[in-house]
């Protein structure tokens, strides 16, 4: 249901529920197994990492292999999500305290970079009047923030250091390795690759390279936008940046908490 409900709803309604919606189901996931099942995710005989992880890998995939194929900037973004919810997912079938802290963390960051990135496709939207990829090109001349910002973002959702999508990412590596899942951690990483490769495909044909015709006249997004777009950046570089200071103070206690 991503890809219909991002694309075609109105832009403050799609960051919205790109800040919350799978995210709140994703806590219901949290708390339903941590509170029937435990950590380790066993119970009564039923390994629930045999279903979760197998699940994940297919959801990274494959949001990952249709986002590379889509010229719409806000259905590639969907499309995107589908992929990183599928992290989260993994993170909490390594069935460790790592893996959950890197899960819910990176629920935190996915929050945070994914709303950026289509407050700026609705940026974009707005000031050029079309989100097709295929028709623009070159407007981070006229809207460098914008570009700039977004740049900001992809790179945190595919996992750059030292921004916050690095280090979520890395903990739920961490925690697939330690447990013996190197199969899946693989994976992880291979999925990241292709997270960038289509990042830097969208980045190149909406922002870099020669300005497209009919955009001479583009201006930079409202003031408001912009204000959003780089307190999400900030945010983004922030959190990466602090991220060895708040694994002992807030992420690994999380176990404890649940």
């Amino acid at each position: 249901w991503l890809p219909n409900a991002y694309t075609y709803a109105p832009a403050i309604v799609t960051a919205f529920i790109a800040a919350t919606g799978t995210k709140v189901a994703y806590y219901v996931l949290v708390r339903f197994t941590c509170s029937i099942f435990g950590v380790p995710l066993a119970f009564d005989g039923l390994h629930l990492d045999a279903v979760l992880m197998p699940l994940a890998i297919a959801a990274m995939f494959a949001g990952s292999i249709v986002a590379v194929f889509q010229s719409d900037i806000k259905r590639m973004l969907a499309y995107s999500s589908v992929s990183q919810v599928g992290y989260i997912v993994l993170g909490l079938g390594a069935g460790s305290a790592i893996g959950l802290a890197g899960a819910v963390f990176h629920l935190f960051n996915h929050a945070v970079f994914k709303s950026l990135l289509f407050a700026n496709a609705a940026a974009v939207e707005q000031r050029a009047g079309t989100r097709d990829m295929d028709r623009l090109g070159g407007i981070a001349a006229r809207m460098p923030v914008t570009g700039g910002t977004s740049a900001v973002a992809f790179l945190s959702t595919a996992g750059i250091p030292p921004l916050s999508g690095f280090w979520s990412k890395l903990l739920i590596v961490v925690a697939l390795w330690q447990a013996g899942h190197t199969v899946y951690a693989a994976l992880a990483i291979g999925a990241s690759v292709l997270t960038l490769a289509y990042f830097l495909s969208m980045q190149r044909r909406v922002f870099f390279g020669k300005l497209a015709a009919g955009f001479e006249g583009l201006r930079e997004a409202d003031g408001w936008t912009v204000a959003v777009a780089c307190g999400l950046a900030a945010i983004t570089v922030a959190v990466g940046l602090l991220a060895p200071w708040a694994f002992g103070t807030f992420l690994l206690p999380i176990r404890s908490i649940l």
